[in-house]
């Protein structure tokens, strides 16, 4: 059988676990990591960390059960925002999505558009899940780290693009930022320009399964893996978690305790609400 590894970027700890196609769990590993708080309200994390985490939890799967790998994917918490110059470095921690910085910011995206509208047109609500609101503020706080800004993404995008060199966004980030317009399945300029950036920041979107590039050379010397075992683009951790517990029919639903707790429930169409967030099934 296949041998697939997943790791998963979650808010207190880095988690790794290697299986089989058919289901068997051959390894796992994991590392914690450090939540952030410098200021009230605020909830940051270092993407290095994850990082070295994953690198370090590789090297332990493969080490407890050798052999090659067929494909790797990432999952984590969304929609986590991962800031990075021109030359791929590191501007700042990332901003969680948990984060509570942004109410002026909120208030003042409220103000400038019709909020059901807006609701309709992205799925959720005008709040400080939103990343434009957390763009905004570093416009205004952090006008240095702002105007260097090359490329957004989120955290298992991040670890996907460490590993394969590929830049992607997941389509669960852009629908949970307030980027995705419902009715193009598309990100949208104006939605991106809430935040005060060029669309060019964001990188390509792609669907949880398609594969997005392969180990590098560099990342294989590390970790062990093969050099070229594909890297799939992966997804937001609560909507894998769903899946795999069998939530995969209308009306199905999990309750999940976490880092976050989320009430999860499958249905065919967006009914867009302001007190729910809305995600696409990996059905």
């Amino acid at each position: 059988m296949a041998r697939l590894i997943g790791i998963d970027i979650g808010t207190t700890s880095t988690i790794g676990i290697l299986v089989e196609s058919g289901g068997a769990v051959l390894a796992t590993a994991s590392r914690p990591v450090d939540l952030r708080s410098p200021h009230p309200g605020w909830a940051e994390e270092d993407p290095e960390q994850w990082w070295n985490n994953t690198v370090a939890i590789l090297r332990d799967m493969l080490a407890a059960s050798p052999g090659p790998v067929a494909a790797i994917g990432v999952t984590g918490m969304v929609p986590a925002v991962v800031l990075r110059d021109g030359a791929g470095a590191l501007l700042r921690p990332s901003i969680q999505q948990s984060d509570g910085r942004t109410s002026v910011e909120v208030e003042e995206i409220r103000a400038e558009v019709d909020e059901a509208a807006f609701i309709a047109r992205t799925g959720n609500g005008v709040n400080q899940q939103l990343v434009a609101p957390k763009l905004r503020w570093l416009r205004r706080h952090e006008p240095d780290v702002f105007a260097r800004i090359a490329t957004i993404r989120g955290s298992y995008d991040d670890i996907a693009w460490r590993l394969c060199g590929a830049a992607s966004l997941e389509r669960n980030w852009a629908l949970e930022a307030g980027f995705l317009d419902l009715r193009t399945d598309a990100i949208a300029d104006d939605l991106v320009a809430l935040g005060g950036v060029a669309r060019e920041v964001l990188p390509p979107l792609r669907a949880p399964h398609e594969v997005i590039g392969g180990v590098t050379a560099e990342v294989a010397a590390l970790t062990g893996l093969a050099m070229g075992t594909p890297v799939v683009a992966g997804c937001a951790d609560h909507v894998a978690s769903a899946f795999v517990a069998g939530v995969t029919a209308p009306g199905d639903l999990l309750i999940k305790f976490g880092g976050a707790g989320d009430v999860l429930l499958a249905t065919r169409s967006p009914s867009p609400d302001p007190r729910l967030f809305l995600d696409f099934h990996l059905v």
